[in-house]
């Protein structure tokens, strides 16, 4: 899986792409700490890429939301497949995403109703 960072507007967006499974969610999470040390606190995880997650190491991603808050910052996804979402509320982050999904534009609003069918 590769991780690039990419600043917008209001946001770090982190575009991913490829499986992603333990050790990738290594990597990401070294990504978010470089990122909340650095105060970037708005951060948009892009899964527009990402054509699986390993359901084992998908609760991992529970605890890189809670990570962020910690840091009083905000972290939101962006992009997902049906099947990737699938993946992820199957792994018990239904209310992670719910509240948490959005447009990959990073103004941090609510996802079009086109990425809520496509989430």
């Amino acid at each position: 899986m590769t991780i690039l960072p990419r600043e917008a507007e209001r946001a770090t967006v982190l575009l991913m792409a490829g499986s992603m499974g333990a050790r990738d969610l290594s990597q990401l999470h070294r990504h978010l700490i470089g990122l909340l040390t650095a105060r970037r606190t708005r951060i948009v995880l892009d899964f527009s890429d990402v054509d699986h997650v390993n359901y084992q190491n998908a609760a991992q991603l529970a605890r890189e939301f809670e990570l962020v808050h910690s840091y009083a910052g905000e972290l939101r996804i962006a992009g997902l497949s049906p099947y990737v979402r699938d993946i992820l509320l199957l792994a018990g982050l239904h209310g992670f995403l719910d509240t948490n999904s959005y447009d990959a534009d990073t103004r941090m609003g609510p996802a079009s109703s086109h990425h809520l069918r496509a989430s």
